[in-house]
């Protein structure tokens, strides 16, 4: 059953201009979503600003719940000689649940160097999570699954002694080499 989700999960992606969705390798899903990524050239620098949002999907079989853990990077970098020497560089990172976030940028620059004819508009966006995760969230509930935010990476609960499916998240008996639910091998 989570397969056919899962498929349809990454399907959504593919169909979607403002995401994709493919296989995570630490998660069942992985959604990526590029918010502005560009270079430019002021008056005298040289600019870089690079923001991506991306969430991790883990399909758990027995809730029937798609656990939903959101990251937003950022990345700022600017380069000057005029009128005082300047370096910056600015990175953050966030892994977690976002409640709300919009936000809209913009910026003039040159996007060739010592070329005057290319002054004019390098980048412009208008980001809204909402855009993002909701399309994900109303796939997931018309499939009849929950779709729940988490903060942090989705870790099966661990009953003594019992072990799950890397893949489904389906309960394991001890002499088993592949999961009776999905087939993935046990490891």
């Amino acid at each position: 059953m989570s397969e056919a989700l899962k498929q349809k999960l990454v399907d959504l992606g593919g169909s979607n201009p403002q995401f994709t969705i493919r296989p995570g390798e630490d998660c069942d899903l992985y959604l990526e979503h590029t918010i502005v990524d560009a270079k430019y050239y002021g008056i005298a620098s040289k600019e870089k600003v690079s923001k991506r949002y991306a969430a991790k999907m883990w399909l758990v079989e027995p809730e029937r719940t798609v656990k939903y853990r959101e990251i937003i990077q950022e990345q700022e970098s600017s380069a000057g000689v005029l009128p005082t020497p300047k370096l910056s560089f600015e990175k953050s990172s966030f892994k977690g649940k976002v409640l709300f976030k919009k936000e809209k940028g913009l910026a003039i620059g040159f996007k060739k160097p010592a070329d005057p004819s290319s002054f004019g508009k390098v980048y412009q966006y208008d980001f809204d999570v909402t855009k993002i995760r909701g399309p994900v969230k109303d796939l997931v509930e018309a499939n009849g699954w929950r779709f729940e935010q988490i903060i942090l990476d989705y870790q099966p609960a661990q009953v003594q002694g019992q072990r799950f499916c890397v893949q489904c998240g389906a309960a394991l008996t001890a002499d088993i080499f592949f999961c009776t639910n999905c087939g993935k091998k046990v490891g």
